[in-house]
């Protein structure tokens, strides 16, 4: 059983980011000389933070920066929490090094980083990365405590700024508020990216730690070793040519080999297909093939012959090699941990390209409830005998009719598993989701919808199912929403994300980071 002592001070390390903004709003330290006595030599006596950092240096909770130095207006970093957890555990002994590419072996977090991922405290981005130096924000520390807690369920007034709030953070916010572990930062405003200095943590430890605990967080007995704050999703509102490539390029992903451009064509004649002009740049960049396969359910583009006069009709030629992949048939990618699928069909020329750059039009669909990155890959790059598999959950390779809607959209994410898997598990895919002219409708309507919602952005991630999670939060907070609210949940589309998610093609944990910031 934990000791008091530990479980009193998670609670306040989880708190060192929220009730400290409060009771102390923008205040920072200034730079003096001298030291206060018996202290760090950049704290002097009489500031508001004096004492709570004296108290925490003699109970060993934190420590300094080196030379006698506290750093109190410097932020809280996520090694910095790990440390400061782990030795409030009484550093446990751990068994080997932490398993992240940006924590080295002598790193004086690395035992603190290992301890706290394996109980599910603090994990990483996906992709091995820690964030050893990225600032803690607030609803991450809230999460932190919310995932030692149990998990538990609760209802709290909505902050003004609940849109900003992270779907992996929106339970745990509600709980924290719910329980008067949060009340805001002023205007009923929760400020969740916001970050805390040092200076606030000790304050914050210094009084929860010196009162009485009022209960006793009883921890989850299994805890989740998933990623505390999912994988890396980054954005711009800059949709244009330059926004595009800016968005790209923040993924630092090299392609090797051959490389596919997937995208939709669009159905004629007024489908809201990804125009040439906005592509063409990432395109050239990665001196890509744009392809695609031919549709299983009539239309212009069910035949190759009329699908390459539609490609060229809308532009696509223009600008880049353009191939139909099943124009020979399918090839097979096999299915692992699946419930619905054992094999995936895609074009027999999908193995005829060594890296994958996946542009999505992040929309309404009237099957899927929405088409993004994860439909991209699945119904997208599967041949017409793959599609017709899909969307009868491998009941039928010659009709899409008849399935239904939960085998559909687990099948989705079955496929879109077999193809990641297949590029190197997702080494060698990375994902762009654009989320303008969102109609209900897909692309693959020729008369869809009009939009109901403003362009937001452009969003790129590694993760389909983040990145798809992370266009669905902003779509549904977007004024005008209701009709694609209607659609997806109608269609049970998050379905689709939730399956992926178990069967591990990602996360639907994610933390947005706005490349324009």
């Amino acid at each position: 059983m934990k000791s008091k002592k530990l479980v009193s001070t998670l609670l306040a390390i989880v708190l060192l980011c929220t009730t400290c903004f409060a009771a102390m709003g923008a205040a920072r330290p200034a730079d003096v000389n001298g030291r206060a006595a018996g202290g760090f030599s950049d704290v002097p006596d009489g500031t508001w933070y004096t004492e709570a950092v004296n108290w925490c240096r003699e109970n060993g909770i934190m420590s300094g920066t080196g030379n006698n130095n506290f750093a109190p207006g410097s932020t809280m970093s996520r090694a910095m929490l790990a440390a400061v957890l782990y030795r409030s555990a009484g550093s446990p002994a751990v068994d080997g090094l932490a398993d992240f590419s940006d924590v080295p072996a002598n790193a004086y977090y690395n035992s603190a980083a290992k301890w706290a991922s394996d109980n599910g405290y603090i994990g990483g981005y996906g992709n091995r990365v820690f964030g050893s130096d990225d600032p803690v924000t607030r609803e991450q520390i809230v999460s932190i405590l919310w995932r030692y807690e149990g998990r538990p369920v609760a209802s709290a007034p909505d902050f003004a700024d609940e849109t900003a709030i992270s779907s992996f953070a929106v339970a745990a916010v509600d709980w924290a508020r719910a329980n008067s572990i949060v009340s805001g930062v002023g205007n009923n405003r929760f400020d969740p990216k916001g970050t805390a200095t040092r200076a606030q943590v000790a304050v914050v430890l210094h009084n929860y730690l010196t009162k009485e605990t009022p209960s006793t967080p009883t921890p989850s007995p299994d805890p989740s070793p998933e990623p505390s704050d999912g994988s890396v999703v980054y954005f711009t509102d800059d949709i244009s040519p330059e926004g595009m490539l800016a968005i790209y390029n923040a993924l630092q992903w090299s392609p090797t080999g051959k490389v596919a451009v997937k995208l939709s064509t669009g159905e004629p004649p007024a489908s809201n297909y990804l125009r040439p002009e906005l592509i063409k740049d990432v395109v050239d960049e990665v001196q890509g093939t744009i392809v695609e396969c031919n549709t299983a359910y009539g239309g212009s583009r069910a035949q190759t012959a009329m699908h390459y006069q539609v490609a060229k009709d809308h532009g696509f030629t223009d600008i880049a090699d353009f191939q139909i992949l099943d124009e020979d048939g399918s090839m097979t990618l096999p299915v692992t941990g699946g419930t619905r699928l054992t094999e995936n069909y895609v074009g027999a020329a999908f193995a005829d390209y060594d890296s994958y750059l996946v542009l999505s039009h992040f929309k309404g669909h009237a099957m899927a409830g929405f088409g993004g990155a994860i439909k991209n890959i699945s119904i997208g790059l599967g041949s017409q005998e793959g599609k017709c598999v899909i969307h009868t959950a491998g009941n039928s390779h010659t009709s899409p009719w008849g399935g239904d809607q939960t085998g559909f959209t687990e099948s989705m994410a079955e496929a879109g598993k077999a193809v990641s898997d297949y590029l190197g598990s997702g080494e060698r895919i990375v994902y762009i989701n654009v989320l303008n002219n969102i109609s209900i409708d897909c692309d693959c309507d020729g008369n869809p919808a009009a939009p109901d919602i403003h362009d937001i952005g452009i969003l790129a991630s590694t993760d389909p199912v983040a990145i798809d999670q992370a266009s669905i939060d902003l779509a549904f907070a977007a004024e005008g929403s209701e009709s694609l609210q209607n659609r997806v949940n109608g269609r049970n589309g998050l379905h689709t994300l939730e399956h992926a998610e178990e069967i591990g093609l990602g996360s639907r944990e994610y933390r947005l980071v706005n490349i324009n910031d």
